[in-house]
């Protein structure tokens, strides 16, 4: 059993508070945000502590972190604040809900799983990945660090996934496929081909590849 601080005040902390206080053997003991974005010093009834000094209140050796758990700014935001993290001491934990069905010991840490995922043999997830609920991961495929999986997303074998890709719900990627870094794969897409890093992919009569990359897309997210 270990302490937690999970990263955030909002849905998505509210949401991950009622999913390890019903299925984890850890314990959440607070919150932090950007000083920023405080307006109080409790969430949920639990103290809610600055980010930027959050070795005062809670201290490397005393806790572990979750998250962020959000793909704001297309991941770039998640991916800081774990990389922060680690270069100032902590830990972070993961979260696997108990109803996934996972036969790989290879998964990275801060990583959030909700139910219903299939994650079959052979399969590698890097750290600070989201998977939400009802993904189905294939054998032999490689997820990059810093990706989220929104939701209902089939991956079929042998498909390797940089870095920081987002992939709306219910996306389909062939078998054998390699996706570049940073990709924005929009909800319902169809994927039948190697994309190259920093593409974006959108819903259209037939899927196509958008003509400007996925960094364009940061600060609508």
């Amino acid at each position: 059993m270990a302490d937690i601080v999970v990263f955030g005040a909002g849905q998505i902390a509210e949401v991950a508070k009622v999913y390890l206080d019903k299925h984890s053997n850890d314990r959440i003991v607070g919150f932090t945000v950007d000083a920023k974005y405080m307006t109080t010093d409790s969430f949920l009834g639990l103290p809610l502590a600055p980010w930027d000094t959050l070795e005062q209140f809670f201290p490397p050796d005393q806790v572990s972190l979750l998250g962020p758990l959000s793909f704001r700014r297309l991941n770039e935001f998640r991916r800081m604040r774990y990389l922060e993290g680690r270069q100032r001491g902590y830990r972070f934990t993961s979260f696997i809900h108990p109803s996934c069905h996972v036969y790989t010991e290879d998964i990275g840490a801060n990583c959030f799983i909700l139910e219903a995922n299939i994650i079959q043999p052979f399969v590698k997830i890097g750290d600070n990945v989201m998977l939400w609920s009802g993904n189905h991961v294939g054998h032999h495929s490689v997820i990059g660090d810093h990706c989220f999986l929104a939701g209902q997303v089939g991956i079929a074998g042998g498909t390797r996934i940089g870095q920081g890709c987002f992939l709306g719900g219910k996306v389909g990627i062939t078998g054998g496929l390699t996706i570049g870094d940073d990709c924005f794969l929009s909800f319902g897409v169809t994927v039948d081909k190697n994309l190259a890093s920093g593409s974006v992919l959108v819903r259209a009569s037939a899927d196509r590849v958008a003509p400007f990359p996925s960094s364009r897309l940061r600060a609508r997210f």
